[in-house]
């Protein structure tokens, strides 16, 4: 599956100047943001072309040239942490938990391939970010999900060897849903070491109805996270794993905004109940969502209904369709509780972290 996830131009003081004046007491901690393993994205060019899987090249003609444009215009962010740490003050950011950017999910790469870059991307963020601020960042590992034995062993390695508090995945394994029975073992293993997992989607592969607009991102990202929840829903993976820990971001995408049509077929249908002793909707409830959705009454909405201690700040830094005052989001939403204010812009994600 490809992405288009395009990318903003470098922040400004004005677009984040609230961050400071609008922090709690508590932590701040940014659990949607993003790096790029510079070293394996050239090392993946060369297989990418040989596989025909050529990163950003989805849109329209404009589509591909603003997000070229962008690409060199967000390199300071990806490439110096001084320039990070910059953003992170002015937003009042005081830990961001670091994913690799969603080109770098390299799930259509050979096993033999998967087997050497991963480990190689989780080893550059280790010591060349993490390990370089240790207060200010937090990793979240990749893991070569195409193969199931691999998948586990790295995730095991980036929590128990490189002190990671999770890992982030995208929406499908390709043209596999996360709720494939082969991934059974896999989640297994996440419940038992308690790491979060971060659920990122990366665009929608249907060009034909998306290629015009940027919809493949402003429609097929949200449209991707609802769809990998219902598959985790449905799959029964929530039911026999009770005790996961996982962040979908951009608010979860479309289904929490809809979900009564979910538990209305559970009631009216049996092929909707396999699987399933309780109703859609209260699985719903386990995950967490993240607070990037641009506006008061939508977050509002989440936290009215899905409760304020599963809402996790994020910011997806830095991308042009993140959240450069995540902050002021929560202040305009929330007001003066400071409990709340505190719970969703850290406190809740610390708690799932283990900060």
């Amino acid at each position: 599956m490809l992405t288009s996830c395009a990318l903003r131009a470098p922040m400004t003081d004005t677009a984040a100047g609230s961050g400071r004046m609008a922090k709690p007491g508590g932590l701040v901690v940014d659990l949607h943001c993003h790096w790029e393993s510079r070293p394996v994205m050239e090392r993946m060019h060369a297989e990418a072309d040989r596989l025909g899987k050529v990163s950003l090249n989805v849109g329209s003609d404009l589509t591909r040239e603003v997000n070229k444009r962008q690409m060199a215009a967000i390199r300071p962010q990806m490439e110096s942490i001084d320039r990070r740490l910059e953003d992170m003050d002015r937003m009042g950011i005081d830990i961001q938990a670091v994913a690799n950017f969603p080109p770098q999910m390299y799930y259509w790469a050979d096993t033999e391939v998967a087997a050497e870059v991963f480990p190689q991307m989780n080893d550059d963020m280790a010591a060349n970010l993490i390990a370089q601020v240790p207060d200010r960042f937090v990793g979240m590992g990749n893991v070569p999900l195409q193969d199931t034995e691999l998948a586990i062993a790295e995730l095991r390695r980036v929590i128990t060897e490189l002190g990671f508090r999770g890992i982030q995945i995208a929406c499908r394994v390709e043209d596999e849903e996360l709720g494939a029975v082969r991934l059974e073992p896999f989640w297994a293993e996440v419940e038992k070491l308690g790491a979060v997992v971060v659920i990122h989607s990366s665009g929608h592969d249907n060009k034909r109805r998306l290629n015009h607009h940027y919809l493949i991102n402003v429609v097929g990202h949200p449209i991707e996270g609802a769809m990998a929840a219902s598959h985790l829903i449905f799959s029964g993976v929530m039911e026999r794993h009770p005790d996961l820990k996982i962040v979908l971001v951009h608010g979860g995408g479309y289904l929490p905004a809809y979900a009564a049509r979910m538990d209305h077929a559970y009631h009216a249908r049996e092929d909707v109940r396999e699987n399933l002793p309780r109703p859609p909707g209260e699985y719903l409830r386990r995950f967490h969502l993240d607070t990037v959705v641009f506006a008061e009454d939508q977050l509002g909405f989440l936290i009215d209904k899905y409760g304020a201690d599963h809402i996790v700040l994020g910011t997806d830094y830095p991308y042009d369709m993140g959240e450069t005052d995540p902050m002021g989001l929560i202040r305009r939403t929330v007001g003066d509780d400071e409990q709340t204010v505190a719970a969703i812009a850290g406190g809740n994600a610390a708690r799932l972290l283990g900060l």
